[in-house]
């Protein structure tokens, strides 16, 4: 077998099931009282697939979810300055938002490529542009 050969099979392997496999996006749950919803969402994109990661919520020191290729996770959080995280290698990336009681808040999850290494890209989005990207994903459920 030729190496070319050898070399696109395992990059299918590796690439089979890393996407997110859950229920499709079907809308914004409503916040519990008291509280604000946080969606953290991933679009679908080659680059990267095989690259999943834990979300972290450093404030509360606890785990959002595990988000995946094309995927979204959420969750219900007390109000206040969050500071989110996600380190699925090397390098650490945090991304600062705030909770706001009543309201949902959204951030966009990706991942660069380096020359060796793939690092997490977490980026708040305002919740227009969210609407219109997450209705594309399906839930990331570990």
């Amino acid at each position: 077998m030729k190496i070319s050969s050898i070399l696109t099979l395992m990059s299918l392997i590796f690439l089979t099931g890393c996407g997110a496999d859950g229920p499709p996006f079907s809308g914004f749950i409503k916040p519990e009282k008291g509280k604000g919803v946080l969606y953290v969402y991933r679009p679908s994109s080659f680059f990267g697939a095989g690259v999943s990661y834990d979300v972290k919520n450093k404030t509360d020191d606890n785990v959002v979810g595990y988000l995946r290729n094309g995927g979204f996770i959420k969750q219900q959080m007390n109000p206040g300055e969050k500071t989110i995280w996600a380190q699925p290698s090397l390098i650490k990336t945090t991304e600062k938002i705030t909770i706001k009681e009543g309201e949902i808040s959204c951030i966009k999850g990706e991942v660069g490529i380096g020359i060796l290494i793939a690092r997490p890209i977490l980026n708040k989005i305002d919740l227009n542009k969210c609407k219109a990207e997450i209705k594309e994903t399906v839930e990331s459920i570990e």
